[in-house]
């Protein structure tokens, strides 16, 4: 008899469980309804690239926030997505070690990184896990030339950034009375700097500019008195810095205090021409300085809406870096709306099909090749002026003539 009774209560403990597993039913198209979904955020949160990482989590946060306003992700149940902040602090093995943290805490996709190294690192360990890491900003065209299925970037590479300069030289030099013949690149030593000061100096001779020096330094240099005492004294009509915020602020400082003036400087994907505290809050040592670079599409008004929602929620102005961190976050999320589960591997085919158009960008949709390269990236030529950043190259985005000294 008891045993009957035992028996009794166990398929009734068993319904019990049966009917609570059903009240989770799938939803949508097939997926389990979840409560929460992970994603990480893998910045230098700490450091001398803190500034920077902290505006690009900042837009990470700002469109999760949006999403989850929104309804969260609707295939999933309303799924609230929750971030998984990360500090790699621009060291490669920490990077790896939080992405390792990461997928321990359960995220479903990362995004970074910023430092390219850094990246580099990263998105191999994402791909032994097969956790989608979605590129926020790292240059280097090898991240995603390294047969990787689950790496993708949204922004252009350094090889298309750098032949977008080259590009725009002919019309750059015409603006300056075909006075710009000669350059010295200063670059920072890193992977990135590196690898764009490498194409510019096989391919600037095809468009007439001749290299007279390429200078590499520490991004974390104290000082670049002798750089720069050495580029004065090569008398380059054009200089063409490739830095990081810091370096390439004391790089222009010391210029100054060198009276040293060519009669250009335009960067290529420089970390401090482009950033939008460098812009606004040096501009004793900003004023004409180009860059050709990934930035917000300036005739958008959606961009416009964005670029306020950021200032009101951070109180700092939306640069570059931020604007990608932003769209970066929404495709992977668009991607796990897509998957309907929380499977990695169904969230990376879902990043393959991407076809997004509601963005902030400069270009066209964001559509991945097999690589997972963005296809349609494209940089621009912006040149600050009275504290604004402004396009002058392609004519598709171009806000102002270019202003010569």
């Amino acid at each position: 008899m008891k045993l009957s009774k035992i028996v009794l209560g166990l398929a009734a403990c068993a319904m019990i469980l049966v009917t609570a597993s059903c009240s989770k039913k799938e939803a949508g198209n097939g997926a389990a309804e979840v409560s929460v979904i992970k994603i990480g955020s893998l910045h230098p949160i700490s450091g001398s690239s803190a500034l920077e990482g902290q505006q690009m989590n900042d837009a990470v946060m700002m469109a999760v926030e949006e999403i989850n306003a929104a309804g969260g992700i609707k295939s999933l149940g309303g799924a609230k997505v929750e971030v998984v902040v990360g500090d790699h602090e621009m060291k490669a093995e920490k990077g790896v070690s939080e992405v390792q943290r990461m997928v321990r805490e359960g995220v479903v996709g990362v995004l970074g990184s910023y430092s390219s190294g850094v990246t580099l690192s990263a998105t191999q360990e994402c791909e032994r896990q097969k956790i989608p890491f979605v590129t926020t900003i790292s240059a280097v065209d090898s991240v995603t030339e390294r047969g990787f299925k689950y790496t993708f970037r949204l922004q252009p590479p350094a090889s298309v950034m750098a032949d977008n300069f080259l590009k725009f030289y002919p019309a750059l030099n015409e603006a300056f009375g075909g006075e710009l013949k000669t350059a010295v690149i200063a670059h920072e030593q890193s992977v990135f700097g590196s690898s764009i000061a490498a194409y510019l100096e096989e391919h600037a001779p095809e468009v007439g500019l001749e290299i007279l020096e390429v200078m590499p330094h520490s991004a974390g240099a104290a000082e670049l008195t002798s750089d720069v005492n050495k580029i004065k004294s090569l008398n380059p009509d054009l200089v063409i810095p490739i830095t990081y915020l810091g370096d390439g602020k004391l790089l222009f400082q010391t210029m100054k205090s060198s009276n040293f003036a060519p009669k250009a400087i335009v960067g290529v994907a420089n970390g401090a021409i482009s950033n939008a505290s460098f812009i606004s809050g040096e501009t004793e040592l900003n004023q004409y300085l180009m860059d050709v670079n990934y930035t917000i599409n300036p005739k958008s008004a959606l961009a416009d809406k964005v670029k306020a929602d950021y200032l009101a929620a951070t109180g700092k102005e939306m640069g570059p870096n931020a604007a990608y961190s932003y769209e970066a976050t929404k495709v992977l999320l668009q991607a796990v709306e897509a998957a309907g589960t929380t499977d990695t591997t169904a969230i990376m085919e879902a990043l393959r099909k991407t076809s997004y158009t509601d963005h902030i960008l400069p270009q066209e949709a964001v559509v991945f090749g097999e690589d997972g390269q963005n296809k349609n990236a494209a940089a621009v030529m912006s040149q600050i002026i009275d504290g604004k950043s402004l396009v002058v190259f392609p004519e598709e985005f171009k806000q102002t003539d270019i202003i010569v000294q």
